[in-house]
């Protein structure tokens, strides 16, 4: 409950730099905030020419761009947002440093600018079902909890990290590498259905695998996703959140003398 009760006194900071963070990434740029929906879209184009034209990967009766970019959106979301977190405190050291400062608040900071950015590209992804004429149905709506469950999971590793990297750096270096092979082992660009039976059960070990395929079955298939991965992330996700969140607080009390 006092954490709550900080949040809420810092949420005036914490929106003006989340706010400031957005106008200031992309000021100087001729196309602005249009990056943030032409950037997806272009990994997109390229994904797909490789892997429905020359590798030919089964994309569950869908055209290959909406099945890719279903799954691909809140990939980036997540790898986006854990990535930036590692470098955190060493950013914002100066902001470290004043004893009163709410720590904390630079977590939840970047994590609001990445999700208002994700929210700028799910306009390419209406974009890329109208034009192949998907219309989701009421189960789309599962999607909701579905990327709370994701949302959740970030915060708690955004949260590690940032302050595990604090004092050893190489944090920094081995997160982009497992967020890379992250993207080959979910199904982002393949279905999980076309895995092989008995490889399956360890590939829903990973607690993303529900999350990816439950986008695609409220999505794209207008079902709802599988229960039991999503209860799996469910609970993967709150645990890693609370333990991320004591290693910080833990932590965040010498953040000043190691930046």
């Amino acid at each position: 409950m006092k954490n709550l009760v900080e949040i809420h006194e810092n949420k005036d900071f914490i929106l003006a730099l989340a706010r400031r963070e957005l106008v200031s990434k992309y000021k100087q740029s001729l196309l602005g905030k249009l990056w943030i929906i032409i950037q997806p879209l272009g990994l997109m184009l390229v994904l797909t020419i490789v892997f429905s034209l020359f590798v030919r990967l089964p994309s569950e009766g869908l055209p290959y761009a909406p099945f890719l970019f279903v799954a691909l959106l809140p990939y980036l979301f997540f790898s986006k947002a854990i990535g930036a977190s590692t470098g955190l405190i060493n950013s914002y050291s100066g902001l470290i440093k004043q004893r009163n400062f709410y720590r904390p608040a630079l977590v939840l900071i970047k994590f609001l600018s990445e999700t208002v950015n994700f929210g700028f590209t799910l306009i390419g992804l209406v974009l890329v079902l109208l034009y192949y004429q998907l219309f989701p149905g009421l189960n789309a709506l599962y999607a909701i909890p579905i990327l709370c469950i994701q949302m959740i999971m970030m915060l708690g590793f955004m949260f590690l990290l940032a302050a595990l990297n604090a004092y050893v750096r190489d944090v920094g270096v081995v997160a982009p590498l497992v967020l890379r092979m992250l993207r080959y082992l979910s199904p982002i660009m393949y279905s999980f259905s076309a895995i092989p039976l008995q490889y399956q059960p360890y590939v829903a070990l990973n607690p993303l695998t529900g999350i990816f395929d439950g986008y695609r079955q409220a999505i794209l298939h207008n079902q709802p996703p599988d229960l039991l991965m999503l209860v799996y992330s469910l609970v993967f996700s709150v645990v890693v959140f609370i333990i991320g969140w004591i290693v910080f607080m833990k932590l965040e009390k010498n953040f000043a003398d190691v930046v």
